[in-house]
């Protein structure tokens, strides 16, 4: 795949504004910021009322929660990972396991150096700390992915219109359900939106930079 200047430039400053970004929510998760403290508790108040004075509103996104459980982008990962290596696409299988090492050290490290406590009146299971969210770095990290490796297949612009409303709009209901089900603060979803936009274009500068070399 040849990539051009301009793109790598692009995803280059994506990926500076994610880490930045994500380096000063964490610092203001840690320092426990009042402004970011206070608008975590309104929200999660408001979430959780509406989860119980709507029940169905509950069942919803507890379904769409579960898309973005472990076993399921696991079960994804594998077979992008065996379909990529039977067509010997090796260059894209390295991409796809660089963005996702890089999008769980990204979290994990930090995960384990803010633990912060979760919120309280949890409505489904959820166990660890509570920032940045997994279950919202991992989707997004698995549908940028998506996005990078099917773009260039399509050729309509309502194909790839549709492409990003269905794979941008779940990744972002995903989060919004961790926060519906008071089992994440709202900082700790863009926390693991920014992991995502962090990892996979660093990924991605590394691969383009590697085909790039290897071209005679």
């Amino acid at each position: 795949m040849l990539v051009h200047t301009d793109a790598r430039r692009r995803w280059l400053w994506t990926a500076a504004a994610a880490v930045a970004a994500y380096a000063l929510l964490t610092f203001a998760v840690e320092i426990t910021w009042p402004p970011l403290v206070e608008q975590d508790a309104v929200v999660s108040a408001a979430a959780h009322r509406l989860a119980l004075e709507y029940p169905a509103w509950r069942v919803v996104m507890s379904a769409v929660t579960r898309t973005g459980d472990t076993v399921v982008l696991l079960s994804v990962l594998a077979f992008t990972l065996g379909f990529l290596l039977r067509r010997r696409m090796l260059a894209h299988l390295a991409f796809v396991c660089a963005a996702v090492a890089a999008s769980a050290a990204l979290r994990l490290v930090v995960h384990a150096l803010v633990a912060r406590d979760r919120p309280e009146g949890m409505l489904a299971l959820a166990a660890g700390w509570s920032y940045p969210s997994g279950h919202t770095s991992h989707f997004a990290t698995a549908a940028l992915l998506l996005f990078v490796l099917v773009w260039p297949l399509l050729g309509a612009r309502w194909q790839r219109v549709a492409l990003v409303a269905t794979v941008g709009g779940w990744a972002v209901l995903v989060g919004a359900s961790r926060v519906a089900l008071v089992v994440h603060w709202p900082s700790d979803v863009l926390g693991g939106w920014l992991v995502a936009l962090a990892a996979v274009p660093l990924a991605f500068m590394t691969h383009a930079v590697r085909i790039n070399h290897s071209r005679p």
